[in-house]
């Protein structure tokens, strides 16, 4: 009788890790988060236009804001411009410049397009998210799955990150993702 206990405790014991090594805790998540992003960091970004760029003198008056960027960037050391003659506009005639990024800027643009007229829109980095951490662990038994809210904090902000960006990219991002339960284990991405 004694040695059926001792199997039965044995046996209970074996089945209660088998269960609970199912169980998706912190760790194992945040394990599968960061193998799953393998390590990078999520990248904001803005548009900046640079190259040749035109103001019609009609239009002036209704967009009298048109430069301010370019003077603020100029300020920064981020950007130079360059006069250039006045051109034909549509009615009228059309200041003309070209703004051409310094080295500090190029250090910071992803890539570039060449548009209309020698304008250039170019994409550049503004800040950087990277995986912080998991915050909560939500089962659903009955489905096999289990929502995890994980933690996104900002850093490495560029000198092209703005107070009007403060609110899309806060300091610290939440979002909830969903693992499947496989057999072979806990699944976020194949």
């Amino acid at each position: 009788m004694k040695i059926n206990i001792s199997i039965l405790s044995v046996f209970s014991c074996l089945i209660l890790t088998g269960c609970s090594s199912d169980e998706l805790t912190k760790n194992k998540a945040e394990a599968i988060v960061k193998k799953c992003n393998n390590g990078e960091n999520i990248i904001q970004t803005k548009t900046v236009s640079y190259g040749i760029v035109e103001v019609e003198d009609i239009l002036k008056s209704k967009f009298p804001e048109k430069m301010k960027p370019y003077q603020k960037y100029s300020e920064m050391g981020l950007m130079k411009i360059d006069t250039l003659e006045k051109g034909k506009g549509i009615v009228g005639e059309k200041d003309r410049y070209e703004i051409s990024l310094t080295p500090n800027a190029k250090s910071h643009l992803l890539n570039s397009e060449e548009g209309f007229r020698g304008e250039i829109k170019g994409k550049v980095k503004i800040c950087e998210y990277k995986f912080d951490g998991v915050k909560e662990i939500q089962e659903i038994p009955e489905r096999n799955e289990t929502n995890v809210k994980i933690v996104f904090t900002r850093f490495n902000e560029t000198p092209f990150f703005e107070d009007a960006h403060q609110r899309r990219n806060p300091e610290e991002i939440s979002k909830t993702v969903t693992f499947k339960k496989t057999n072979e284990g806990w699944k976020l991405c194949d």
